[in-house]
């Protein structure tokens, strides 16, 4: 960091230890073993040497009268017990509003500020301009929240959501105001809060220049992953980015890298996208997708990536690569697998170290009816000889079902 330029570091709250019920613990027979399940609650039975894909939502449970999900944190204990007791989790961890905490629905956790925030500051300072962070008044300061005329008043250079501004708006004290408008007031304010934080640093790093920025945002990043995981389990966490979105990803859901609508020069998402995941790889695995492999730019796109994260030679955290055969963005499609052997050898001949490589094929498999033992094991079968894991759409009870040998 070049001298005199300092930026509050953020503050990671480790939930520390979790307690887990080890007599539920399973073990998957050997040729199951790269098997990746799907996680869900109740937390109870489930598979100590499997990996498991979680969902947001349902870990959040179901909402009440109100609308209203529990809290962040009651949702975070669920998500480390399970985590606590198997041998990995993917999770979607990407977006404003894809990711554990709900910014509006529930109190958040450990909020994280949307990676491409990084891109539009590092884009900001590499042109010369100067950031405006987003404002959040006190919690309780109805008029301060209200006299944002605009979005963009509120959110500075960055983004803005018109969700958390229309409810951080309105007012703490009408007595009008339901109990579940006022919940979600106020978990539009901390969420706005905590963005502002995270955006605030990086406008303290502009002096900088742009790899501070990039620096300190990918560390405010890193910092929600920690808070709301615990370090010990965010070596198990595999916390998936959407780096290659479609349109509606992009446009609707904010993720990647860049902004839609808005002219972001490749250079400064490139070097936003390599401060975030390299920061990220730090801590424990990253997951990246989605990437056609019929198709050679994409292919392209994919090793370029890994030769920047992961170099021949390397140590550290793997990376897992989705890859698909064609995919509609939305779990439908063809897999990877005829693709995957020429792939591979792309990836060999390249600069990857192949060791901190893992490629998932999606779309999942489904074993259903009479022939869902079958299906499952002609599956575990090719995805073993190809060496890389089976995703399965199974939970643990009708795993269970399949993977014993008397079920």
């Amino acid at each position: 960091m070049p001298v005199g330029v300092e930026w509050t570091r953020p503050e990671v709250v480790d939930p520390g230890g979790t307690e887990i019920d080890r007599g539920v613990l399973l073990d998957a027979p050997e040729r199951y073993e790269h098997l990746t399940l799907r996680a869900g609650l109740p937390v109870g039975a489930r598979y100590g040497d499997l990996v498991y894909e979680g969902n947001n939502r349902n870990f959040r449970g179901k909402p009440g009268e109100a609308g209203l999900y529990r809290s962040g944190d009651e949702t975070a204990a669920d998500w480390r017990r399970w985590i606590a007791g198997v041998k990995g989790m993917i999770v979607l961890r990407d977006s404003l509003f894809s990711q554990q905490d709900h910014p509006v629905l529930q109190a958040p956790r450990a909020l994280m500020m949307p990676p491409c925030w990084v891109s539009v500051a590092v884009e900001a300072t590499r042109a010369g301009e100067t950031l405006v962070a987003p404002v959040a008044p006190a919690m309780e300061d109805d008029d301060g929240w209200a006299s944002a005329g605009s979005p963009k008043d509120r959110f500075g250079s960055f983004p803005v959501s018109e969700r958390l501004f229309e409810d951080s708006k309105r007012s703490l004290k009408e007595a009008e105001v339901s109990a579940g408008q006022h919940a979600r007031t106020r978990n539009a304010r901390a969420s706005i809060a905590a963005l502002a934080a995270s955006a605030s640093a990086m406008v303290q790093a502009q002096a900088g220049g742009a790899s501070v920025v990039a620096e300190a945002g990918a560390e405010w990043i890193a910092a929600s992953d920690l808070t709301y995981f615990g370090a010990a389990l965010r070596t198990r966490v595999i916390p998936i980015f959407v780096e290659n979105p479609n349109e509606h990803e992009a446009r609707d859901e904010g993720k990647g890298m860049g902004v839609w609508g808005v002219d972001l020069s490749a250079e400064a998402v490139l070097q936003a996208r390599n401060a975030v995941y390299a920061r990220r790889l730090l801590d424990g695995p990253l997951g990246v997708e989605r990437y056609d492999l019929r198709d050679e730019s994409q292919r392209q796109r994919a090793i370029e990536l890994l030769e920047t994260l992961v170099p021949e030679g390397s140590e550290g955290h793997p990376v897992w690569l989705w890859v698909n055969g064609g995919s509609d963005g939305h779990g439908k499609g063809e897999p990877a697998t005829p693709y995957l052997p020429s792939f591979m050898e792309a990836l060999q001949e390249a600069n990857v170290e192949m060791s901190r490589v893992v490629l998932l094929s999606k779309p999942s498999v489904r074993p259903r009816g009479a022939e869902a033992r079958a299906t499952l094991d002609a599956f575990a079968s090719k995805m073993r000889t190809l060496a890389v894991p089976a995703s399965v759409q199974l939970n643990t009870r009708a795993a269970r079902r399949l993977l014993t040998e008397d079920p």
